[in-house]
């Protein structure tokens, strides 16, 4: 997996983390004191985010961390369409949890 669908992947689960616990960018931001714009570049997958950055939204969105990067270190993840619909509903439901 290339390091920009590991961005969007990631983007991807926070996003809807953050969309379940119905909070905005904003508020997300604040609690990790950075900008809105920042929140919406991670969760597009256009700026790489450093560890502690990652541990802190997690924090924030009260996920483990586990969940955000579940399933990252295998080659036949894929952004778009998911292979394993088993490992995809094991990560959608921690996100809900």
């Amino acid at each position: 997996m290339r390091g920009q669908d590991i961005y969007r992947l990631i983007g991807r689960r926070l996003r809807l983390r953050r969309r379940l616990l119905d909070m905005t960018q904003g508020q997300v931001a604040a609690q990790c004191g950075l900008t809105f714009q920042q929140i919406q570049k991670y969760e597009a997958g256009i700026t790489a985010m450093p560890l502690a950055r990652l541990v802190a939204l997690a924090e924030v969105l009260g996920t483990p961390i586990e969940v955000l990067v579940q399933g990252l270190c295998c080659d036949d993840v894929s952004t778009d369409e998911p292979r394993d619909s088993r490992q995809t509903l094991s990560v959608a439901r921690e996100l809900v949890a």
